[in-house]
């Protein structure tokens, strides 16, 4: 898979970065990258004069070459050292952080996600946007945490050019962090309601992953297919959804106000894949007697394959399938396994001599089943890497799909 090229803010597939230090890598505009590789390099302690940070400034490209730290302190007022008001070196000298951006605009590279044509599009978008989620984790450390419709944007190549129509790019690295720094206790709750992970709607105090920016995008997914890909379905399918009998499901990610009632539908939704048929992909458009209604039975049978792969996935134990947080009577504390063996009959041997049981330490406590929760149990090393490793299988192989239906009759 080829690198993807980045600016401001936007990752674009198949391109090549530009070189920094002799090294072929992406670059973006204060964001991503190279705001982390100055961030890494300023905030350390600074046993120098403030010329120190002058040099790093330069070997960014933040400032030219000839510049003097009294140019660099003109150009960003919010870089000064702590106790000189007039912002001259001093002995210990601190960094009060600035941002700033600039962004020349030449001409328009992308388009919001609802000016697809066809689902194939859709997917191959989708696609790109998720690849470029793979890369940057992978080579930046940078975990994005907010995929959501306005997130991601539709490029499109140039008529007679080579491969697909349109292209993905995933934008808004604000909420993006490195998922290898220790971080706080309880994350803070980032993204967009409908799309956020149920981790991150409850608050866990679990560290989010991957698999977080995943369930976003299978919520994503679900949610353009349920309300139109692009204005035109819209418009059709509003209408149809004001003559429905049955009130949609998926609704309820956006109508609830507090995040953890949307928690607890998106449990509900997802908890077999029996459940998440008949109240989420079941309800995605497919023409019947109505020839005006869209068709939608690619994105469907994408939402099986995802929703398969990462709540049902057929490699991982029953333990780690599912939604719903249940009893797990062969997990056992670590003090109740200290204190009891395996007797033949499969009996708890007798305590432990020189051991005393407090009030709160009886037999019945010490052997009370665990409650477990399957979305914090698949962050789990072994579980994640099987899970992710599906997720992308199964994805590509509807890509390609797409790709060969996009190649045959691209307006299909």
């Amino acid at each position: 898979m080829d690198a993807p090229a980045i600016s401001n803010d936007v990752y674009p597939p198949d391109c090549t970065g530009l070189p920094i230090d002799g090294i072929s890598v992406p670059v973006i505009a204060d964001g991503g990258v190279r705001a982390k590789r100055l961030n890494d390099m300023l905030f350390v302690p600074l046993e120098t004069d403030a010329s120190y940070v002058g040099d790093i400034l330069k070997q960014c490209g933040i400032v030219e070459n000839s510049a003097t730290i009294d140019d660099v302190i003109a150009q960003h007022p919010g870089l000064r050292s702590a106790n000189d008001d007039e912002h001259s070196p001093s002995l210990e000298p601190q960094l009060i952080a600035f941002r700033q951006q600039y962004v020349l605009v030449t001409e328009k590279i992308c388009e919001p996600l609802n000016t697809v044509k066809t689902t194939d599009e859709l997917i191959v978008v989708l696609f790109d946007a998720m690849r470029a989620h793979s890369w940057v984790l992978e080579n930046c450390s940078l975990l994005h945490r907010d995929i959501s419709l306005n997130n991601i944007m539709v490029g499109r190549n140039e008529a007679g050019s080579d491969g697909p129509p349109v292209y993905g790019m995933l934008i808004d690295f604000d909420c993006a962090i490195d998922p290898t720094m220790v971080r706080m206790a309880r994350p803070e709750q980032t993204g967009t309601k409908p799309f956020m992970s149920v981790p991150n709607l409850e608050g866990h105090p679990e560290q989010r992953t991957e698999l977080d920016d995943w369930e976003s995008l299978l919520y994503v997914l679900c949610w353009i297919a349920t309300f139109g890909i692009n204005d035109n379905d819209r418009s059709i399918l509003a209408e149809i959804h004001k003559g429905n009998e049955v009130p949609l499901e998926i609704a309820e990610w956006h109508t609830s106000r507090k995040m953890v009632a949307i928690a607890v539908k998106k449990r509900l939704h997802l908890d077999s894949l029996n459940i998440f048929t008949t109240n989420i992909s079941d309800r995605f458009p497919i023409p019947r007697e109505n020839s005006e209604l869209p068709d939608y039975r690619s994105l469907q049978s994408l939402a099986v394959d995802l929703y398969r792969a990462m709540f049902q996935h057929p490699k991982v134990d029953e333990k780690y399938r599912g939604t719903h947080k249940r009893k797990d009577d062969g997990i056992l504390s670590k003090r109740s396994m200290y204190r009891f063996g395996s007797s033949k009959d499969g009996g708890p041997l007798p305590l432990l001599k020189n051991m005393t049981m407090g009030p709160s330490d009886s037999t019945n406590n010490l052997m009370k089943p665990k409650v477990v929760d399957p979305f914090v149990l698949r962050t789990e090393h072994s579980a994640k890497t099987k899970i992710i490793k599906g997720l992308k299988r199964k994805f590509e192989k509807h890509a390609k799909l797409a790709i060969g239906r996009l190649a045959a009759d691209p307006l299909k």
